[in-house]
């Protein structure tokens, strides 16, 4: 099984990046940062259980990408304990359009949301919401102001469940641009620079 334990700082967090299969972490924060981290240190978002106080589950991207980027993330972090220099080089730093790594892992946390879920609990609480609304209209027919008015709630419900599953479509579109920007401003190591074992 993997590791589980609550984190105090970034280096506690990678500290447990230590080739585990899974690694689990109790967040009271965004967890934003924390994703971001164990992007580069070769683990990717695979489960998120909790509400207002929540877990991160990590699991190990073993894909020969995840290893280069992790070796190289790995040794600018023993060097110097610049974790983030690969994925947010100096250069960019100052840019307008720059994606900051808590950025990057927001964005990933979106996605995985998104992927795990798509539109579905949206449209269910509309549809639900607009179903329930007639059902009301059908017990308020001795009153018909109250049922005419349940009659337009449920027709807007109902209208609206396209628009918000477009709404989120589009949302999740803007996440996957961020990563993508922040993967654009990534510096790649030289083929003959040594990686960390």
């Amino acid at each position: 099984m993997g590791r589980r334990s609550k984190l105090l700082n970034e280096h506690e967090f990678i500290a447990r990046l230590d080739g585990a299969e899974r690694v689990s972490v109790n967040v009271v924060t965004d967890g934003r940062l924390l994703v971001a981290i164990g992007y580069e240190f070769g683990y990717r978002l695979d489960e998120i259980r909790g509400g207002t106080s929540f877990t991160l589950v990590f699991l190990r991207d073993d894909s020969e990408e995840a290893r280069r980027r992790a070796g190289w993330t790995t040794r600018l972090y023993r060097t110097h304990g610049a974790w983030w220099d690969s994925c947010w080089p100096p250069a960019v730093r100052h840019l307008p359009d720059t994606v900051t790594p808590a950025e990057a892992g927001a964005a990933r946390i979106a996605v995985h949301r998104f992927r795990r879920a798509g539109t579905s609990p949206t449209r269910a609480i509309l549809l639900i919401g607009g179903v329930v609304a007639l059902m009301g209209a059908g017990h308020a027919h001795e009153t018909p102001p109250l049922a005419l008015s349940l009659v337009a709630l449920a027709v807007a419900l109902l209208a609206v469940t396209p628009a918000a599953a477009r709404r989120i479509l589009t949302a999740h579109s803007r996440q996957l641009a961020i990563v993508e920007r922040f993967e654009n401003q990534r510096h790649h190591p030289p083929p003959h620079a040594p990686e960390a074992a």
